[in-house]
């Protein structure tokens, strides 16, 4: 059986790995005597779910000291509850508390409370207040968090209560999403809530080539499937630290490898399953980036495809100096974990995200805009700054034009030129 699965989080703590220092910073907060609550913030497909689950299971909440007779940790999942309500939202966190709390006698009230039809928060201090008198801790691990605070059902009053309930009632939360709680507000009454100050963020990163070698071993270690070095680099360079990549990698590898396949031609079987699985979720990366994002990236791609020189190499001080808001850039990048540094150069987190990038700016062979229809665009669109370029657009898909414009001033006309060529020129070689 292939030890690599993906499209569903990992439910089995004896196959999970990594976040070592995340875990801690959580568990200390929770542990703390004001028992307080984390926000874990992370990238789509980096682990958050995995993450909580694991948590959640009661083997290992125990042994990070977080034991079931003082501690009470629910799982709530609100992905996809777009309609949900204030009501509903209670009616199903006080259902999952009364299947997990130990104490049979707390179970009666929070049940009954379940089931009012309105639900008033002096009612579920109460409640609260009773699991705190018998020395218990409810731990709320909200998985896409943001389906609540994205709804415009949950008014200030919600946040202000569920704050209360955190201070003041022996509650903590623990909710993730994929960028900061008061980033993902549906108002700015609520984005000033002080709900949103209790919080520490805890940022979910690419695991480290270390953490993924560990992984690697780790999920084949019956010695059936075993990698050589040359496969776990292979893997490394398509997944980067994304352990949802690292488990399509390795799954595709595992499947060659059973097929007989060695060295060129699994690495050809694995790299092609892996782009087509890899392909919707590269464009939901891509299109979450902004403007100024993207042309970041691409400026690191460019210099990687330069001759080595002290002055083309993507270290901070050389992206600052061809781009202005570079440090900016640089920063979210790197917290979603599309871009990272090693030995003070930033690289694209998958050598596979780098073609993909490749494919989706370059326009199809043979459906190039015409040399007049840039003529046009320049003139209509104002960007009259940026006609040196013209003669490279339209290698381009039109819709990529301005951020080509700006990259080539960024870099300069000849030097981005010679990279359109190298870009053109790798893809060709590649057959991609």
């Amino acid at each position: 059986m292939n030890p690599f699965t993906f499209g569903n989080p990992i439910k089995n703590p004896a196959r999970f790995y990594g976040r070592t220092t995340d875990i801690c910073q959580i568990t200390n907060r929770l542990l703390s005597s004001a028992h307080e609550s984390t926000s874990i913030i992370g990238e789509r497909r980096i682990g958050k779910t995995s993450l909580l689950t694991y948590l959640a299971n009661p083997e290992v909440a125990a042994e990070l000291g977080l034991t079931p007779d003082k501690f009470c940790l629910v799982y709530v999942d609100f992905q996809g509850l777009t309609d949900i309500t204030p009501q509903r939202f209670w009616q199903r966190v006080l259902q999952r508390i009364s299947r997990s709390i130990c104490d049979e006698s707390l179970k009666p009230a929070i049940q009954t409370l379940g089931q009012e039809s309105e639900l008033d928060l002096f009612d579920l201090e109460d409640v609260f207040q009773s699991t705190v008198d018998r020395g218990f801790t409810i731990v709320l691990l909200m998985d896409e968090f943001e389906y609540v605070t994205q709804n415009t059902n949950f008014k200030s009053d919600f946040f202000g209560g569920l704050r209360a309930l955190a201070i003041h009632h022996g509650l903590a939360l623990v909710p993730s999403t994929r960028r900061e709680l008061a980033d993902l507000c549906h108002s700015e009454e609520i984005k000033g809530s002080p709900f949103f100050n209790i919080f520490a963020n805890v940022v979910l990163k690419p695991f480290s080539h270390t953490e993924v070698i560990e992984m690697l071993d780790g999920y084949t270690a019956s010695g059936e499937f075993a990698f050589t070095s040359q496969e776990q680099d292979f893997i490394w360079k398509l997944g980067g630290g994304y352990p949802f990549f690292v488990q399509i990698a390795g799954h595709y590898v595992i499947e060659g490898k059973t097929q007989g396949l060695n060295e060129v031609a699994l690495q050809k079987f694995a790299k092609t399953n892996f782009n087509l699985q890899a392909d919707s979720h590269y464009s939901y990366l891509w299109n979450h980036c902004s403007e100024s994002e993207k042309i970041t990236l691409l400026i690191i791609l460019t210099l990687r495809l330069q001759k080595v020189s002290k002055k083309n190499i993507p270290t901070q001080e050389n992206l600052v100096r061809l781009r202005s808001r570079a440090l900016q850039d640089l920063a979210s990048l790197g917290k979603r974990g599309l871009v990272y540094e090693h030995e003070s150069i930033y690289s694209i987190f998958s050598t596979s995200f780098e073609e993909w990038i490749r494919r989706e700016i370059l326009a199809v062979p043979g459906k190039q805009e015409s040399e007049q229809s840039v003529e046009d665009w320049l003139k209509s669109s104002g960007q009259q700054d940026v006609i040196h370029a013209k003669g490279m657009l339209p290698g381009f898909k039109k819709k990529y034009w301005r951020i080509i414009g700006d990259v080539s001033k960024d870099l300069s006309i000849n030097f981005a030129a010679s990279a359109v060529f190298e870009i053109v020129r790798t893809l060709v070689i590649a057959g991609i």
